[in-house]
């Protein structure tokens, strides 16, 4: 048996000829370095083709030699659901990008801020915001009872409740109080 493998194996096996592989026809390659300064700007310097930054610095464009454009990178980056700026510059003839990470946030949409907030705020309040408020409203209402006789019993039940309505919330999800933030960032 052990000859009958062998002598297929010797009858499969042969000399291969080829060709060397063509060179790809897509898109050009261009190999990239990044890296960051001491003064926390990100530097990336391109081994061919161009940085190209559009009107309105809102976007910039990787273009290669023939003029194409490869990649579209947008000038802003998110923390939090807030939208934080990049200040892109190109140096070097178009070889080099220095970008600038920006700390206040981009004018945007407030109506779209407000929606955020109140999804934010009613994820909250179902998830343990609501008893908190009624904790804090009894523990008002008894401290204004306590301190200002009968009369201070409502509105010792109304701040407790809101702060504990408040506070339950932003307990129950950590996400509302970056929302609030970002609602007061567009005024």
């Amino acid at each position: 048996m052990s000859v009958l493998t062998i002598a297929a194996m010797g009858v499969g096996a042969g000399t291969a000829y080829g060709a060397p592989a063509p060179p790809p026809t897509g898109p050009s390659v261009i190999h990239y370095e990044t890296s960051v300064t001491p003064n926390e700007v990100v530097q990336t310097v391109l081994d061919s083709g161009t940085f190209k930054v559009e009107a309105g610095g809102h976007t910039v464009d990787i273009v290669d030699n023939a003029g194409d454009t490869l990649v579209r990178l947008p000038m802003a980056y998110k923390v939090a659901d807030t939208v934080l700026p990049i200040s892109p510059s190109v140096t070097n003839g178009g070889r080099t990008l220095l970008l600038t990470p920006g700390v206040q946030p981009v004018a945007g949409d407030i109506n779209g801020a407000y929606q955020n907030l109140i999804n934010q705020w009613e994820k909250g309040w179902v998830n343990g915001g609501s008893q908190e408020a009624g904790a804090g409203a009894i523990i008002g209402a008894v401290v204004g009872c306590v301190f200002f006789l009968f009369i201070g019993c409502i509105p010792g039940a109304a701040i407790g409740g809101t702060i504990g309505g408040i506070n339950g919330t932003s307990n129950a999800n950590p996400d509302f109080q970056p929302a609030l933030f970002n609602l007061l960032a567009q005024f």
